[in-house]
């Protein structure tokens, strides 16, 4: 089950999505199809880091290709990192809507 990846926000996460879409439209998701690739200047901060992250692989000389477990791996990880920041809001929300809630009507008290 391939995980679909949210519009992006940040730029880094733009360049990743241009990284990856270039990879998918030249079809270089199998260490069978590399691609001859050499990222543009303002790309290569995050193609190095996808190569750190084993999201792009290496096979020979300036060839490439995506690996899209790897890629869906990242993407996880990282939305998982956000679940507990998510609970707290929730609970927060949660709680400053109890506080606004009264039975008693306003005019009724005193």
């Amino acid at each position: 089950m391939a995980v679909v990846e949210s519009v992006p926000i940040t730029k880094f996460a733009r360049g990743r999505r241009r990284i990856v879409d270039h990879f998918c439209a030249q079809h270089a998701i199998t260490p069978l199809d590399t691609i001859l690739y050499t990222p543009p200047e303002d790309l290569k901060p995050v193609f190095d880091k996808m190569i750190a992250q084993r999201v792009i692989r290496r096979e020979g000389q300036g060839y490439f290709w995506l690996d899209l477990r790897a890629h869906d791996a990242v993407i996880v990880h990282q939305r998982r990192k956000y679940v507990p920041v998510a609970i707290v809001v929730a609970v927060l929300l949660a709680i400053v809507a109890m506080a606004f809630y009264t039975d008693v009507p306003i005019g009724s008290i005193g």
